[in-house]
């Protein structure tokens, strides 16, 4: 279970550094790879990989390097199989299923909602290995690096002020809102607050990623064989 008598080592400005550095590095990186790279397709996958790199390394930097923290403070430890299965695969199909019908009412009130880029590149693929390589990016790359930062740093935050239940509140909020993404950013915040539960119930990182992949993949099978229109 997640140790809430330990206080996390790092704090607010770690927060805001880590996102603020991570959002600006990866815009600048971005656009010089749009120099070089005029494939559309190309440059969504380099520039994933890039957010990834620059993500994961703010956090394990400022966490392990800059504030002496352990990667248990983190949530990278070992978790029973019990917790693996019950909240990570049948968790993530959860929030899955969850997200599908918290979708019903927005396609309700805005049916012209414009796809997240990620959904555009699915529908797009034109191979199967860009299907591939997109669907390692959304349940391997994307779920390390956001719950590494969400649910490992800002999580553990927010949680030592509020407590379990408003700190999950406000970090799912945090994630929904971080997506930039009007009409899902309440079903994302509440996705974001599940994987908050996740994490509080089991204290490892890795069930919240395989939660999160869960979610990310069966999402992105359902949009490439257009099961989602």
């Amino acid at each position: 279970m997640f140790d809430a008598a330990r206080k996390p080592r790092w704090g607010l400005i770690d927060l805001a550094i880590v996102y603020a550095a991570g959002v600006l590095l990866t815009l600048m990186m971005g656009r010089a790879l749009a120099y070089v790279i005029m494939d559309t397709m190309n440059l969504f996958i380099a520039a994933a990989l890039v957010q990834f790199i620059v993500f994961t390394g703010l956090v394990l930097f400022f966490s392990l390097w800059v504030n002496k923290a352990r990667p248990a403070d983190l949530g990278i430890k070992k978790t029973s199989v019990c917790n693996l299965l019950l909240y990570g695969l049948l968790g993530g199909t959860f929030l899955m299923i969850l997200m599908l019908l918290m979708g019903i009412p927005i396609s309700s009130l805005q049916p012209d909602v414009e796809p997240q880029a990620f959904e555009q590149m699915l529908r797009t693929a034109g191979h199967h290995y860009q299907f591939f390589i997109l669907l390692f990016l959304g349940m391997v790359m994307a779920p390390i690096a956001e719950e590494l930062f969400y649910r490992g740093m800002v999580y553990p935050t927010v949680r030592s002020w509020l407590g379990p239940w408003w700190g999950a509140i406000l970090a799912g909020s945090l994630f929904g809102l971080a997506h930039w993404d009007l009409w899902r950013t309440i079903p994302l915040a509440a996705g974001g607050a599940l994987l908050c539960y996740f994490y509080e119930k089991t204290g490892s990182i890795w069930v919240t990623v395989l939660a999160h992949g869960t979610w990310n993949g069966l999402m992105s099978l359902m949009v490439y064989y257009s099961f989602l229109v």
